[in-house]
């Protein structure tokens, strides 16, 4: 009997199981997007090091709090509940992505962007941006929340294309598979660096607005708020954040 029970008890832990581990007190626990991409993370399965503006930004204030720093890989339409469910204690969010962001804390602006439209169609002179987008495909990334967007998206004068990572909207475009692509100014400022595409393209313009990108943090991070602001605040004085930035813009400058 003794010698069943051992036996079970090793197929158990041979067996690979679940876990659901919680951010220990020594941790921050960071949620990043498994398909995020470049500049902002990455990930070396030679090296199995990560990288990117994100993870950079993240070691700085991780080593201000005396915390490791541990990564939580997730979905986009999962980052927010992990940080609720106390999987995660922080993500890289703007408050209008989110469903419930009155149940986060955020800390100021870290960085800040815009969305714009890429094509493979110089803009006109004078045109306005409405109508050289109207009619026309938009390749667009699923489980993302555009609001900016939605009349246009509503009435028809765009047609949505849903594609599964950021890096496919640039090849999708260069596949014709649509029209136009919306994407932050980061993002495309680093791919059309890091690339030689074919098909010359072209940035259309802005919908006027400014994504100002936060960190979201569970509420029991409450009293560490003003800490934080105060290391971002020192970081963005010194030049060390601007550093940062532009080091994870470079193609060549964005690995550890």
């Amino acid at each position: 009997m003794f010698r069943k029970l051992v036996l079970i008890f090793c197929i158990f832990w041979l067996v690979p199981h679940e876990t659901n581990a919680q951010p220990s007190d020594e941790e921050l626990v960071l949620a990043l997007i498994y398909a995020e991409g470049p500049p902002f993370y990455s990930f070396d399965e030679n090296t199995q090091l990560s990288s990117g503006l994100l993870i950079n930004i993240m070691q700085r204030l991780a080593q201000s709090l005396n915390r490791d720093l541990r990564y939580l890989p997730t979905a986009r339409n999962k980052i927010e509940h992990d940080i609720f469910n106390h999987k995660a204690d922080v993500a890289f969010l703007a408050p209008q992505w989110l469903d419930s962001p009155e149940k986060l804390l955020f800390s100021d602006p870290v960085y800040s962007y815009q969305h714009a439209f890429y094509g493979l169609f110089a803009p006109k002179e004078g045109q306005e941006l409405a109508d050289a987008v109207k009619g026309r495909s938009v390749c667009l990334r699923e489980n993302y929340r555009y609001l900016e967007l939605e009349p246009w998206l509503k009435s028809g004068v765009l047609s949505p294309v849903y594609v599964s990572s950021h890096s496919r909207l640039f090849e999708m475009l260069q596949l014709a598979r649509c029209d136009l692509i919306y994407t932050n100014t980061f993002r495309a400022g680093w791919t059309l660096s890091a690339n030689h595409y074919d098909k010359a393209v072209f940035r259309l313009g802005t919908m006027g607005l400014t994504d100002d990108i936060k960190l979201a943090f569970s509420p029991h991070w409450k009293g560490k708020i003003a800490q934080i602001n105060a290391t971002l605040a020192q970081m963005r004085k010194s030049g060390e954040l601007q550093n940062i930035i532009d080091k994870n813009m470079s193609p060549t400058g964005n690995s550890q």
